[in-house]
């Protein structure tokens, strides 16, 4: 069949691909984007730029049809004609939009056949609009303070149709060339260098890039702003630059000296040079992601890429180079071997989080880098992947506004963590081997998760595809319950994790993993034994004797996996922790492990709080990093009255006290890297359980800062705001503001965000709220709404918030931007009743929520497992508190 009904016929079949029967091989984009508001219109911002675009597409005819149908969004393609054979040009009899399938499909009067030459014409114009997807505009303040406007691009994953009709999906790879029409007092960037500029009749800027390699849509990029640059050279010769806003090039220094050492470091690992001319890394003040790895012309959020000396705290630095390094890491896995569809997401994702810490550890070997990745990566994948409402990592997607929801903590911590385990298992000598057979066996192509796991095991020689597959294909992951039989000898038994404490009880619809298991014990403690864990039980005898006064599994947390022990033997874990006999590393785990337990109803909480109050003199960060998260989980639960709050903030602040002690206010000269990230932590959470001593000296050196910004370093600067906020009223919440309004660097904006919704006054959280409507920029607002949400007494007025304003929310979010899910986990986040879940339920049964729904329902999981918690240790919990409150008069 031809024409329209052979089109229509093929888009039913698949409803998520487009129909196989024209590909594209050449990409020839002219793109000229408004970057003024008519004077005229009075009204600036109230209305869309616009932008002009052609596009001159070489295709490949794969089966003769008389219709192409492509991906188009928000474009109107005014004029459209094919040229056949170099000569004869037809021109379109029809053009018509499926606006749920996001495509146009442009009927011809004659037959385009596979002998023949064909390259489309479309002449198309398109909405520069304000929503940081596809083409979209971004605002600056130009020298005279008068707002300007940049250009920009962000198409994963699926908004490369917004800016021109093209086929839109990973696997369609083709070559481009950009050539961008913009006032002659402009800067173009875009993934290649460029090749040529003239002025043109016009007296526009005419600027052509050379033609990339094959890529897919989503990597494409093309900026038009006003930028100062740096720029400094690999090893291999590759030019590096840091583009910013003018005047803040030098802000762009610590991720150049990242960015040059990292692209030397992955070319050497991988094993194949970084094939581009030329490597641009771009501050964008408006910026939905946090970055974005358009191969050769990478994106980011200012907060991610830009370090002031001064005023940029420590915690500011690891995120640059973590995000640098994730985001280079793309230009192999990614760019270079791509997923074939968005099942595969976490291929490159999953890949970039793991490969990141691999290259910041390698750059900055006293950060600590892979431990600080259990308290961070591996534990948001353990949270999110314990609930019944989520997804495998190989998670099937079927169309476009399916895809924004998986760039969660499954494809990217999961993900990552997987990768880990499975590196431990094989050596990473063995593992950075069959990345490079990998890498070189798809560069320039498309690759599924099957392909890497066949060819690690060609490489490793160990049964990589039947282990791993489990890891990815399946939901969740598994808890070892170690027990003892009649004859006392040990029992390891696997069910699935989840938080609401139900694990499958049959053989027919149980979860398995083939887990491989590190030990290590009391006799041997810094000495690891491996085995697998293939069924579902096994007995391990010859692993642990009688003589073992404890052991642990999970050495070193390198397996995505809990365990659950028996409780005699979590007593006997404690002595190890308070002596640190075991690791770092191995004691955060038994905390993770013995506070995710009890939440599942799968150990008391009593006994998960004994373990806490082993860590009284812990002195790692990701110890603390952990402790203090499950504080605030249990002071969102259980603190629902003025005795229970009181009972938990004196345990907590006893717990801190002597590590708030040792780092004191004051930073030592040449301290490591994870004392300088510690200190916040711990004074912050000082001030948010209320120790008075902390608040105090904080209040002083806020009204310090207010005077004089170089009084106060810039660790500390969010934790003096927050005292002040939080047990402050009009003058303190007037005066955060005003630092917010006055500040040149976006990290002390997001600083003040953060702490403005602390304030114990609900009337100005509605202020707060009313104000950052029109004053804070998009990608920005909800560092507001989440500090707001995190407040118990802000938990009902940011639901009613959101509630009343859904549709706002979604018409600004919602257009193919993953930010909105941010929202709803932030105005639930302190619910915790089985009637708030229902209330949640019912509001979004009546809400178009295209794009969130599996958000929404891990949203209501939570908070019944919250409610479950509550329900069945409130009174244990609470008499445990009275006595430890009491035995050691806190």
């Amino acid at each position: 069949m031809t024409g329209t009904n052979e089109a229509e016929q093929q888009v039913q079949t698949n409803r998520h691909l487009l129909p196989q029967i024209v590909k594209p091989k050449l990409y020839k984009l002219q793109l000229e984007p408004e970057l003024e508001f008519p004077e005229q219109n009075g009204a600036q911002g109230k209305q869309d730029l616009k932008f002009q675009g052609k596009a001159n597409i070489e295709l490949e005819i794969i089966s003769s049809t008389k219709c192409v149908t492509l991906h188009a969004l928000d474009l109107e393609i005014k004029e459209a004609a094919v040229e056949v054979n170099n000569s004869k040009l037809i021109k379109a009899e029809n053009i018509s939009y499926d606006k749920e399938q996001q495509t146009a499909t442009i009927l011809f009067p004659e037959t385009l056949l596979p002998t023949q030459k064909v390259a489309i014409q479309l002449d198309y114009t398109g909405t520069l609009n304000d929503q940081m997807v596809g083409f979209y505009r971004s605002s600056y303040k130009g020298s005279n303070g008068e707002t300007r406007y940049m250009a920009t691009t962000q198409f994963e994953p699926t908004d490369a149709r917004r800016a021109f009709p093209c086929w839109d999906e990973p696997a369609i790879k083709a070559v481009f060339e950009i050539t961008l029409i913009v006032p002659a007092d402009r800067d173009c960037l875009s993934n290649m260098i460029a090749v040529s500029e003239h002025i043109n009749e016009s007296g526009k800027k005419v600027v052509q890039f050379q033609r990339t390699p094959i890529m897919s849509t989503y990597l494409l990029a093309f900026i038009v702003g006003e930028f100062d640059h740096i720029e400094d050279k690999t090893e291999q010769g590759i030019m590096v630059r840091v583009y910013t806003l003018k005047g803040s090039s030098e802000l762009g220094r610590f991720a150049l000296q990242v960015a040059v050492k990292t692209l030397t470091f992955f070319a050497e690992f991988f094993d194949i040079a970084y094939p581009l001319p030329k490597m641009d890394l771009v501050a964008i003040p408006d910026f939905a992601a946090g970055a974005m790895e358009n191969w050769g012309c990478v994106t980011f959020r200012e907060t991610a890429l830009l370090i002031d000396p001064a005023n940029s705290s420590t915690v500011a630095r690891s995120r640059v180079a973590e995000v640098v390094a994730h985001e280079l890491a793309h230009q192999w896995f990614g760019n270079l071997v791509t997923m074939e569809w968005w099942t595969h997401l976490w291929l490159n994702e999953g890949f970039a989080t793991w490969a990141a810490d691999l290259a910041v550890d390698h750059l900055f070997p006293s950060w600590g880098t892979w431990l600080q990745f259990v308290s961070s990566t591996f534990s948001a994948a353990l949270r999110l992947d314990s609930l019944e409402s989520s997804h495998p990592i190989e998670v099937e997607v079927k169309k476009a506004g399916d895809v924004n929801e998986i760039f969660d903590a499954i494809s990217y911590c999961k993900g990552a963590s997987v990768i880990r385990m499975l590196a431990n298992y094989l050596s990473l000598e063995s593992f950075q081997k069959g990345l490079q057979v990998y890498l070189k066996k798809f560069s320039y192509k498309n690759a599924a998760t099957d392909d890497l796991w066949k060819v690690l095991e060609e490489v490793s020689g160990k049964p990589v595809f039947s282990m791993m597959s489990l890891w990815t294909r399946q939901t969740g992951y598994p808890v070892i319950q170690v027990k003892q039989n009649q004859d006392n000898q040990w029992l390891f038994e696997q069910t699935r994790f989840l938080s609401s404490g139900f694990t499958e009880q049959t053989t027919e619809n149980a979860t398995l993993w083939i887990i491989p298991i590190g030990a290590i014990s009391s006799s041997k403690p810094t000495e690891t034994r491996y085995f697998l864990l293939k069924g579902k039980k096994e007995e391990m005898n010859d692993v642990f004797g009688k003589e073992e006064d404890w052991f642990k599994l999970n050495s070193n947390q390198s397996g995505v996996y809990r365990v659950n022990y028996p409780l005699s033997l979590w007593e006997k874990l404690r002595k190890p922790v308070q002596e640190c006999i075991l690791s770092s590393t191995d004691r955060l785990g038994l905390s993770m492990d013995s506070f995710a337990l009890c939440r599942a109803g799968m150990m008391p909480t009593t006994s998960a709080l004994d373990m806490m109050a082993s860590f009284e003199n812990e002195t790692d960060y990701n110890c603390w990093v952990d402790l203090i998260s499950n504080f605030d989980s249990l002071h969102s639960v259980f603190g629902k009255t003025d005795e229970s709050r009181y009972l938990m903030e004196r345990f907590f602040c006893h717990i801190l006290r002597n590590i708030a002690q040792q780092l004191g206010w004051n930073a030592a000269e040449g301290e490591e890297h994870s004392v300088s990230l510690l200190r916040p932590k711990v004074l912050r959470a000082m001030v948010d359980y209320k120790d008075a001593n902390t608040l105090s000296i904080a209040r002083q050196l806020f009204e310090q800062y207010i005077h004089n910004k170089d009084n106060v370093v810039a660790d500390l600067r969010g934790v003096v705001m927050a005292a002040a906020v939080s047990s402050g009223g009009q003058k303190e919440f007037d005066q955060v503001k005003h630092l917010f309004e006055t500040a040149t660097l976006n990290e002390e904006k997001v600083r003040c965000l953060q702490t403005l919704g602390m304030t114990p006054q609900v009337s100005l959280m509605k202020e707060a709220l009313e104000w950052g409507w029109q004053h804070v920029r998009y990608q920005d607002y909800i560092y507001l709404v989440s500090s707001i949400g995190s407040n118990p007494k802000g938990a009902e007025l940011i639901w009613e918030y959101l509630k009343e304003h859904w549709n706002a929310l979604y018409e600004r979010y919602g257009k193919g931007n993953f930010m909105l899910t941010s929202f709803i986990r932030a105005c639930t986040a302190q619910m915790t009743t089985q009637m708030e879940a229902d209330q949640v339920e019912a509001f979004y049964r009546t809400k178009h929520v295209e794009g969130c729904e599996r958000t929404i329902r891990q949203c209501v999981e939570r908070i019944r497992v919250s409610a479950k918690w509550f329900e069945r240790d409130e009174k244990a919990t609470k008499e445990w508190l009275q006595r430890y409150v009491k035995d050691h008069n806190c």
